[in-house]
């Protein structure tokens, strides 16, 4: 939380002085976003979970559970909020934004024995009882199958971009961007669920922009442009509490899944000052 504390005062002190100077300029934004992940693979076994190798691989086999599904994960979301842009010299400038972005992916997870294994077993660590339903991997049988799994989540987005722009209005862009975790919800056919103990609170990434900009008159503009972002942390928290299993029970989530933002947004914005 602090480092948006940081971002968006630095940005307020930065704007005031350069608008001392004409150099400062701010906006509106709104953009549809199609929204994905990247770094997808999952398979759970036995250090995933933190029991004992040499117990489990015993009881079982060796097995372990590959989830299928979040590879073709996506869905709609949208970005809306205010643009800054200082300028440095005649064609370049630094234009953070302040945004809420909402995203949507729906998927189908599988999850398939990644090894062969025994059909329904019980294993017990810690007086704690696991009940696993694996199938051969040549099987046609899935251990289960979730349709229609969708993933909500609500951020505040500070990107940071240098922007290079052209005489006949075309411009690039590229930098970081800092999304502040508000809220994320998971729903499945048989679970709703507020899940923002699975999920990281901040999330760092990189944004490139390439557009047109459409003087109208003075300073206003119309901004057309296309964004590529891609997520370089987790989005999965490595502390995820599992009190359904038992009190108290935590396992290392960035053991098991490691998936990444990946977006694709078009948007408009409206220079008016």
């Amino acid at each position: 939380m602090d480092i948006f504390k940081v971002a968006v005062s630095s940005l307020i002190i930065a704007s005031t002085s350069a608008f001392a100077g004409g150099n400062f300029h701010m906006g509106a934004k709104v953009a549809g976003t199609y929204n994905m992940f990247w770094n997808t693979d999952i398979t759970i076994d036995a250090g995933t979970l933190g029991i004992s190798s040499e117990q489990f691989e015993d009881q079982f086999d060796g097995a372990s559970v590959k989830i299928n599904g979040l590879d073709d994960a996506g869905g709609l979301g949208v970005d809306f909020g205010l643009t800054f842009m200082l300028s440095l010299s005649n064609s370049i400038a630094l234009a953070p934004e302040l945004l809420f972005s909402y995203r949507n992916r729906t998927a189908d997870i599988t999850a398939v024995a990644a090894t062969n294994s025994r059909d329904n077993s019980v294993y017990t660590d810690d007086n704690v009882s696991y009940t696993f339903y694996y199938n051969n991997e040549n099987s046609n049988n899935n251990m289960f199958t979730m349709n229609d799994v969708e993933l909500t989540q609500w951020y505040l987005e500070i990107p940071v971009l240098l922007r290079f722009t052209t005489g006949a209005g075309v411009y690039l862009g590229a930098g970081p961007v800092f999304s502040l975790n508000l809220d994320t919800d998971g729903k499945a056919s048989i679970f709703k669920r507020d899940i923002d103990d699975y999920t990281t609170t901040l999330v760092i990434g990189l944004a490139a922009d390439v557009g047109y900009s459409l003087k109208i008159a003075g300073s206003q503009q119309l901004d057309f442009g296309l964004r590529f972002q891609m997520g370089l942390t987790n989005i999965v928290s490595d502390d995820i509490s599992v009190p359904e299993i038992a009190e108290n029970y935590s396992i290392d989530g960035t053991k098991i899944a490691n998936p990444k933002d990946l977006i694709i947004s078009l948007g408009v914005g409206y220079w008016f000052l």
